[in-house]
């Protein structure tokens, strides 16, 4: 947002366009062309989900991600822009939904139209010479370069990357969904206090408590809290497929959607406790594992282990689960769960050595099994660890 334009004239230029025949007729395009400028004027960052709570209700349902908002927000730019074509051509404010956006800008126009477009024209003319000149030693180079790297990669990158295989071919699509907390509030209350509940894991968990607990008066903040597993565990695994030329696309697990997990690859960092959509694909393949809120238990042979954390002097002893599964839709899932951050920055560290993996796929029949893996790691002061094999299911 601009911040120097004036919050009177952004709302009286407001007032304008919910009067225009555009937009008078037009109860609920009103009413979010109203609602993303309120949000920008305190500047607040929007997203999806905070516009269909506020728009539909009980009637939107984030995590199916039944596409209203997008269609609603597509109609709005639509809407602006026939509104600056005809009514509001001489407006001095400007109302700016940029693509891809939820957030609402506001351009002074008088200033935008007092630029001269023909030294703009000439500066770009002199700027594509320039670029068309360019010396052809640079082209060379850069190709020469291109081809000593491809070559490079071809002899020394030949070890053999076992689960990560699929996760770093060609052409793929990788999610990191990252473990986070959901956090609320009393917007009536003046200390800020923040509120937090393993009940609620995203936006739906949220609709779902405020209908069980209606005197709590509790809202949704605009962001959520990570542990420091994740920060670090992702640096590490973008360390590791930078070697595969591969990107990652990090997902918030409150966010998660179904669309993300037909459409790739899935890696999941973080606390199984806080798992929204994740819980119906962890572990769903496992016939003895089974997670609880705090600890994870085995029940083989009649006999049942329970695997608990340890806490004492610095030293902390956690359990973590490694699980490789194939999704329905035919991509792969990697889960790195355990509720305390040295459990997932140990075995994302001890799965990303490829010595280690290959010492662990020792156990395995065959490099394209899957498998749920419990590990124990202990470390000190969260830093120091080190990850024990403790139990291993092979999924036929």
């Amino acid at each position: 947002m601009s911040n120097h334009l004036n919050t009177d004239k952004i709302k009286e230029y407001l007032q304008k366009i919910c009067s225009s025949p555009e937009f008078v007729k037009s109860t609920r395009y009103t009413q979010l062309l109203k609602f993303l400028t309120e949000q920008a004027l305190k500047n607040v960052h929007v997203k999806e989900q905070t516009i269909g709570m506020d728009l539909f209700k009980k009637n939107y349902n984030p995590i199916k991600d039944d596409g209203k908002v997008r269609v609603y927000m597509f109609n709005l730019r639509k809407k602006l822009k026939t509104y600056y074509s005809e009514i509001g051509k001489e407006d001095i404010i400007v109302f700016v939904l940029k693509k891809g956006s939820y957030d609402i800008e506001f351009s002074d126009q008088k200033t935008n139209l007092e630029q001269n477009p023909k030294t703009e024209k000439k500066a770009s003319t002199i700027q594509q010479k320039r670029n068309f000149y360019k010396p052809l030693s640079y082209v060379l180079a850069s190709v020469l370069s291109f081809v000593f790297i491809a070559l490079a990669y071809q002899l020394f990158n030949t070890k053999e990357v076992y689960c990560w295989e699929p996760f770093v071919a060609k052409n793929t699509t990788n999610t990191v969904v990252l473990a986070d907390q959901v956090i609320m509030n009393k917007p009536k209350e003046p200390n800020g206090k923040l509120y937090t509940n393993f009940e609620v894991n995203s936006a739906i968990d949220f609709i779902n408590f405020n209908k069980k607990h209606p005197e709590d008066s509790l809202a949704l903040s605009n962001y959520t809290f990570f542990t420091k597993a994740i920060p670090y565990s992702l640096i590490g695994l973008t360390q590791f497929f930078s070697e595969y030329n591969t990107s990652l696309t990090p997902q918030n697990e409150s966010e998660l959607k179904y669309d993300v997990v037909k459409r790739g690859n899935i890696i999941y960092l973080g606390q199984p406790k806080t798992m929204s959509l994740s819980k119906e694909i962890f572990l769903k393949n496992s016939n003895f594992f089974e997670c609880n809120p705090n600890y994870f238990t085995s029940s083989k042979n009649g006999k049942l282990r329970t695997y608990k954390p340890k806490y004492g002097d610095n030293i902390r002893m956690e359990y973590a689960m490694v699980s490789y599964l194939q999704l329905n839709s035919g991509h792969k899932a990697l889960y790195f769960a355990s509720n305390h951050d040295i459990g997932v920055m140990a075995t994302v560290a001890h799965f990303t050595n490829l010595d280690l993996l290959e010492k662990f796929y020792k156990k395995l029949p065959s490099k394209d099994s899957y498998f749920n893996a419990l590990f124990k790691v202990e470390g000190l002061n969260r830093l120091d660890t080190n990850c024990e094999l403790v139990e291993l299911e092979i999924i036929e």
